[in-house]
């Protein structure tokens, strides 16, 4: 066989006569890279410094101090948090693995903390960009703090570990796998009359035992992509606006601060003592201006020839009106804001323009923002925490429960009794258990137990809107439209 090669035969070569399948030689492992930007464990993906890690901890950290980032990221982890989770065992499951599925949902609430407390830590990844989570373990035994006791290994806590702190990101030698990240922290207490401090020393974090959450994985970058960073522009130059605006405002209201003193003074030729006077006098504008001082003492001096005083200071006033209108500027940056973070809705009635369906088109898009996040937590404690648990237990990995997370929006009891009526109407909406209850988990009634009587529950349908079917359309109950008695074929409700 040439070195170039593989030859492919199949096990009975006479009895199916099929010939030699030859394919080129290919190399099974990993060849290429993905291109992302490591040196000494930081990311260089970004070409502002600001936005740069560990610098972007910072940035980001300010811009959540302001009021409309801040309603966007509240209303995402309202939305993330209101979340309702449930755990499913796998197709066709065994006794055993339903077992394993309840346990799985016991160790969601078997936890030092909530449920709701881990993902309010996991919604900083929309400041941050990524929250990274220890895994921290214990037996399930009532001596270690559990509320059962019966020795598998169960999830004691899963704590953050905050952005701020991350110092590095280790990857292996050949630059491809994130194999641990290292945590520089400070931290102080007290233990009896004596004060501990840990301090700068780094901390290092193994890969299988931390969770890490992202927004976006572009070139698998483990910090993400911060849901703040397409705000930065617009947030940096209305803040700039703003700033100018207060200034505005500040010498509308007191004046501009404006000292006159002989020109002399101001010469690149004035003496020492004229230096210093003129440095004295600028040093007394700014502080006037920014409010640090109280007061000004000027000399009474006069010039012997125009009677005029030396040194005069004064408040000036602006004259005229304004060029532009800030508060259209400050709002279109908002906007801005809020579009970036699919958060416009929150804005939306506000202004003069808008509708309804527009309204549900927002909040639709809005949604799918917030459930691709909801997505990352599942897809991330599916991936990595559930098989963990499993196999500390001895499961069997091919056959392991996950957790999903139900729909943010709720759905509409007009749309859904519309649904059932066209469904059912043609005989298209089947009469099982799971059907039924997951309507009635809709509409918020009980479910109804395993071996329901459903002929006594659910007689036949009254409504026959889907009768005139029979005979053909466009009838909605027979077969001539508008037929004395017929009040369904002009109902625009049970249009196919």
């Amino acid at each position: 066989m040439a070195d170039n090669i593989y030859t492919f035969m199949p096990a009975d070569e006479g009895s199916i006569g099929i010939e030699k399948a030859e394919v080129p030689r290919m190399q099974l492992s990993e060849v290429g890279y993905t291109g992302l930007k490591i040196s000494s464990g930081r990311i260089y993906e970004d070409l502002k410094r600001e936005l740069t890690f560990p610098d972007s901890c910072v940035t980001y950290k300010q811009m959540s101090y302001d009021p409309t980032i801040a309603a966007g990221l509240m209303y995402f982890e309202s939305q993330m948090v209101n979340a309702n989770w449930r755990v499913a065992p796998p197709v066709d499951a065994t006794d055993a693995e339903k077992k394993q599925a309840e346990i799985i949902e016991q160790m969601m609430g078997d936890m030092e903390h909530t449920w709701s407390d881990f993902i309010k830590e996991a919604s900083s990844m929309n400041i941050y960009g990524f929250a990274p989570h220890e895994i921290v373990l214990r037996k399930r035994l009532y001596s270690k703090g559990s509320k059962y006791n019966d020795g598998l290994v169960g999830w004691q806590k899963l704590p953050i570990r905050s952005q701020d702190t991350i110092s590095k990101w280790v990857y292996s030698e050949d630059g491809r796998d994130l194999v641990a990240l290292e945590q520089t922290v400070n931290v102080s207490g007290t233990n009896g009359r004596y004060t501990t401090l840990v301090s700068g020393k780094p901390i290092t974090i193994p890969r299988q035992k931390f969770l890490l959450f992202r927004t976006g994985s572009k070139r698998d970058n483990p910090e993400g992509t911060s849901l703040l960073k397409a705000c930065y522009y617009p947030w940096r130059y209305r803040t700039a606006i703003e700033e100018t605006e207060a200034v505005g405002v500040a010498r509308d209201l007191n004046g501009l601060p404006v000292i006159y003193i002989p020109p002399q003074y101001m010469a690149p030729d004035a003496t020492p003592e004229q230096k210093a006077i003129y440095e004295y006098y600028k040093n007394m504008g700014r502080n006037i201006q920014v409010n640090q001082q109280g007061c000004a003492i000027m000399p009474m001096a006069y010039d012997p020839d125009t009677k005029q005083p030396l040194f005069k200071f004064e408040l000036m006033s602006a004259q005229g009106g304004k060029n532009f209108d800030t508060s259209s500027i400050v709002l279109r940056y908002d906007n801005k804001i809020l579009t970036a973070m699919c958060c416009d809705i929150l804005v939306l009635g506000q202004g003069s323009t808008g509708s309804y369906a527009l309204g549900g088109i927002k909040q639709g898009m809005t949604a799918l923002a917030i459930e691709s996040r909801l997505k990352e937590i599942q897809d991330v404690v599916n991936h990595h925490l559930i098989p963990l648990t499993a196999k500390y237990n001895g499961w069997n990995p091919a056959r392991l429960p996950k957790i999903y997370f139900d729909d943010i929006e709720a759905s509409s009891i007009d749309d859904l009794g519309k649904f059932i009526q066209r469904t059912g109407a043609v005989g298209y909406l089947p009469k099982t258990l799971d059907v039924v209850n997951k309507i009635l988990e809709t509409v918020g009634v009980p479910e109804l137990p395993e071996g329901t009587d459903f002929e006594a529950l659910l007689p036949e349908s009254k409504s026959k809107a889907g009768s005139g079917m029979e005979s053909g359309l466009p009838s909605g109950t027979g077969d001539a439209t508008g037929a004395a008695g017929d009040a369904s074929s002009v109902n625009s409700e049970n249009a196919s």
